[in-house]
């Protein structure tokens, strides 16, 4: 993956405070919009379905946008968390729900077939469902869910957990959101990356980040801050040479 320009300023922390809650699909983005090919496609506002599928995307989403505005929706794949059903037109009972409740999270893009692909989004938390029969548009439906295999029906059940919390709480339950225990550690690989772009120093990248202040003898006064940087300046040139999906199936890093 050829890098991009930064896309937040690597000097501030504030424009990276949110990824520390964030997930594998917060990361993927956020690698993903960096990406010089993929400016390149959103700038060309090339929306074939085929330009996007290179991504691992349905459509091609702003670049500009990060985990709080954008609403990328990765097709089923590369995310094992998409969930998949056909809509069954029903009343409102207990096991049918008007989607049109979920609006306000709700983003859909059109497939062959007439399929939908679907995305509620607060942000930092997503929750995927692929309609491949009927449709969320007309009313209340019941979900007719489709799951095979073993492991892989795991993440699909996940997705299927959190849609419904969603469609009965009409929020997104914390509690089905594992927090990310390396968050923390992929925001300071990223924001390295950042900097190496902006064309910072490992000696500058330390002092920053790690509120070292000036040490014009780093070498010797702060040899294990060093050794630090430079683990992750090694960090961010491999997570920016590989694909941004693979975050999404836990292959990398």
């Amino acid at each position: 993956m050829d890098a991009g320009a930064p896309l937040a300023d690597w000097r501030s922390g504030q424009d990276y405070a949110a990824l520390a809650q964030g997930d594998r699909r917060t990361f993927a983005w956020e690698w993903l919009r960096r990406s010089a090919a993929y400016c390149q496609a959103c700038q060309e506002a090339c929306q074939s379905g085929s330009a996007a599928a290179g991504f691992g995307l349905h459509r091609l989403e702003p670049a500009t946008g990060d985990i709080s505005a954008a609403r990328p929706v990765w097709r089923a794949q590369v995310d094992p968390h998409v969930a998949v059903a056909a809509a069954i037109p029903g009343t409102d009972d207990n096991d049918t729900f008007d989607f049109a409740r979920l609006a306000a999270f709700a983003k859909c893009v059109g497939g062959p077939g007439g399929a939908e692909h679907w995305l509620w989004s607060s942000g930092a938390r997503q929750i995927r469902l692929d309609v491949v029969a009927g449709t969320l548009h007309a009313g209340p439906v019941r979900l007719d869910y489709r799951l095979s295999g073993f492991g892989s029906a795991l993440p699909a059940m996940a997705a299927i957990a959190r849609l419904i919390a969603l469609a009965r709480t009409g929020s997104f339950a914390a509690g089905l959101f594992p927090t990310e225990r390396r968050a923390h550690r992929w925001a300071l690989v990223l924001r390295t990356h950042d900097a190496l772009v902006a064309g910072a120093s490992q000696r500058e990248i330390a002092e920053h980040l790690f509120g070292l202040g000036k040490l014009p003898r780093w070498r010797i006064e702060a040899p294990s801050w060093r050794q630090r940087a430079q683990r992750l300046v090694v960090a961010a040139r491999q997570a920016a040479g590989i694909e941004p999906y693979r975050w999404l199936d836990g292959t990398w890093p």
